[in-house]
């Protein structure tokens, strides 16, 4: 396990301090600190690299025992990028050059750059990273590199880009892969191009959404490639480290603004792909994420990841703030359960920004975990507390997993494409992916992702749910279907693929569900709350429209509500397995105002679909103040709890239902014995309200 913090943004903090600093960093039970490398400081000159500061660094961390990750920050760059590589500019919509400037919060070089599409520029970037590699790759203590820090690219662009020939032509080269040829693309698209010249991408939302989702699309591989790019030329010299990028946060939550285009910063199942791992930044108290929406956060990046490593890149250090409006402070016991809360979730790398107070910009006076605020002495006794058990059970926490979900949530990039096309966001397809997540995990119900290009493995789930996919392609919806005729359990929302890649709407008669005899009779105004009746009464929230059922001749199982004497939520048997279908947005009325009913009612088919949760939580619950969140795994073939207790809230009362647990537990802080009675695990919270229960 390594858990360190970043120390180093060049040209701070300065060298007086750094003797110093890494001995508490140490003795604060921290085992590895990372240096961002910054092509514009390493190569201020073009030809010349300057690493000393690095060497000094990274020789005073192995002096400490402490291992180093290597942040290659390729994407701020050199001053003089525009004079050694003429007309390499990132072009806006307007085509006009973007001017590049000093990044926010670095003190140093370029942002954004000149556009990697540019054959000069990327020569120039490649240069520095292989420079890079051969300078550390036989480091003794390097622990890995970081190879792209939160995918940026476009950062200070100030609206979508980039819109050069270089990049343009690179979409053509994409189209023409993709559709074989122009008149494949034509056929596809309902076009009449002549020539590829005429193909051009979408230039703002709200205008036809095929080229729009298209060049979206293109720009989220182009970022994949980029990650592969990095990771050939870093892998070509250093055959022997791991190799990670990591996102300002998972790829589910690039939503995109009037700035950015959705999930143009990759796709994390694919960089994952390439990569030996993939990584996100998390800031809970600056973000307002509580234990729930972090653990779902880091199953995100789990998902994406497919068994490589975890890496939680940045996690917030110290207290946030943005230039002068400051945000509340970081107590110990919360960045603990961030820790915990991470290894339950099965990080193997987590790293805090920062260790010092920022000084420079508008992030000056924030974020260090040792930092200038009164809760630091308190961090760090707490880190050390953590640091020593990680490192006295360093073999159980190395070969922890965390137990397999058998429920997935559908995350679409498609959707993604397509929200953003006509609102600018992508959020309601975040919100409602988001919704069920929580309410299972509220329900201590293991969940996790799968993405919509990455559906072979289907087979694994009992339930898949498919949240507001108002997308569907033809390859998604064969594999879906083989799916539930297979015995799986199907839930879709209203509207489920009513678009296709393209972004054409579809006729309900057109669409993926009616091949099991399920067809929508369109639109209808909705009212609010829905009273459904399964195996017991709920009252559910909807938002935006109700789409009722048409009497295709195929009754359903059940009927749960109807909308003026049609059926609006139903269960229908399809061939060895069901499809339960709610017409409307449910998930993303839950995700703004959490309620009982709503986790009621997915527990219930959860249960229906054959789900059975190692264990039921049986404290009453009453809003999320008295929510206790609980996450659980394996090591060594010992089950591991980790459990998150509300601070109204001393006692955890667990029914285990896996026949696999033999009952006998140690909460790892307290060292307490516990015995579960016919069943019943009750045990109380350790340290910082958490605690960690291995089987005995």
């Amino acid at each position: 396990m390594n858990i360190g913090v970043q120390y180093y943004r060049a040209p701070f903090p300065e060298q007086e301090y750094w003797e110093d600093d890494f001995k508490r960093i140490r003795a604060s039970g921290l085992n590895t600190v990372q240096l961002w490398v910054l092509w514009a400081w390493v190569e201020s000159r073009p030809g010349h690299f300057d690493f000393s500061d690095y060497d000094r660094l990274v020789e005073i961390a192995a002096k400490n025992d402490l291992q180093v990750v290597l942040s290659s920050i390729a994407e701020i760059q050199p001053q003089w990028i525009f004079r050694e590589v003429p007309g390499c500019e990132m072009l806006n919509r307007a085509g006009q050059k973007v001017v590049s400037t000093l990044r926010c919060e670095c003190n140093f070089g370029l942002t954004p750059g000149g556009c990697t599409d540019h054959p000069g520029l990327r020569e120039r970037m490649k240069a520095f990273l292989e420079t890079l590699g051969r300078h550390y790759a036989d480091c003794p203590n390097l622990h890995g590199w970081d190879l792209w820090n939160e995918l940026r690219w476009g950062e200070h662009a100030d609206e979508p880009v980039c819109f050069c020939p270089h990049t343009i032509e690179e979409f053509r080269n994409w189209l023409c892969k993709r559709y074989g040829s122009l008149d494949g693309l034509n056929d596809a698209w309902h076009r009449r191009y002549i020539c590829w010249e005429d193909v051009m991408p979408g230039k703002r939302p709200d205008l036809p959404y095929t080229e729009l989702m298209a060049w979206q699309n293109f720009l989220t591989d182009r970022a994949d490639q980029h990650g592969a790019w990095r990771y050939e030329i870093m892998r070509s010299i250093d055959p022997v480290h791991v190799m990670t990028a990591h996102g300002g946060q998972p790829s589910c939550g690039y939503v995109g603004n009037h700035e950015l285009f959705a999930l143009d910063r990759g796709n994390d199942w694919n960089l994952a792909n390439s990569l030996d791992g993939i990584g996100c930044s998390s800031f809970p108290v600056w973000q307002n994420v509580d234990d729930a929406a972090f653990g779902s956060r880091v199953e995100k990046v789990h998902a994406a990841a497919n068994g490589k490593h975890i890496w939680l890149s940045e996690v917030q250090g110290g207290r946030a703030g943005v230039g002068f409006d400051i945000t509340p402070d970081v107590y110990p016991e919360q960045q603990q359960r961030w820790l915990w809360n991470g290894l339950a979730c099965g990080a193997d790398t987590i790293l805090f920004w920062c260790w010092r107070d920022e000084i420079f910009g508008r992030e000056a006076g924030y974020f260090g975990l040792g930092g200038n605020d009164e809760y630091s002495p308190d961090r760090l006794r707490a880190m050390r507390a953590s640091g020593d058990l990680l490192e006295a059970n360093q073999e159980l926490f190395s070969n922890y997993r965390p137990d397999e979900a058998e429920i997935a949530v559908l995350f679409s990039p498609d959707c993604y494409y397509l929200d953003w096309a006509q609102e600018s966001s992508a959020m309601r397809m975040l919100e409602a992916i988001d919704g069920y997540s929580r309410a299972l995990v509220k329900q201590s119900i293991p969940s996790t992702f799968v993405e919509a290009g990455h559906l072979d493995n289907l087979s694994k789930f009992k339930l898949l749910i498919l949240p507001r996919t108002i997308v569907l392609d033809a390859c998604a919806e064969e594999k879906i279907a083989e799916f539930v005729r297979n015995g799986g359990t199907l839930l879709a929302e209203s509207e489920c693929g009513a678009f296709d890649k393209a972004g054409f709407y579809r006729y309900p008669q057109k669409r993926f569900l009616n091949q099991f005899g399920i067809c929508e009779a369109g639109r209808r105004q909705f009212t609010s709350p829905l009273k459904l009746t399964g195996d017991r009464e709920y009252s559910i929230d909807c938002e935006q429209w109700f789409t009722p059922l048409c009497d295709t001749g195929v009754a359903p199982q059940r009927v749960f509500a109807e909308y003026k004497g049609s059926p609006l939520c139903a269960e229908f048997s399809c061939g060895k397995g069901k499809i339960i279908y709610l017409g409307g947005y449910f998930g993303n009325c839950y995700f703004r105002k959490n309620y009982a009913d709503f986790e009621l009612l997915l527990a219930d088919i959860a249960a229906s679909a054959g789900v059975v949760p190692p264990f039921r939580v049986l404290n009453e619950k009453s809003g999320d103040e008295k929510f206790i969140y609980v996450k659980q795994g394996s090591s060594g073939g010992k089950k591991m709890i980790f459990a998150f207790f509300a601070d109204a809230e001393e006692c955890c009362k667990l029914q285990l239902t896996d026949k696999n647990f033999n009952g006998r537990f140690v909460e790892m802080q307290t060292n307490r014995e516990i015995t579960a009675k016919d069943g019943l695990l009750e045990f109380y919270a350790g340290r910082y309200n958490l605690s960690v229960l291995k089987e005995i």
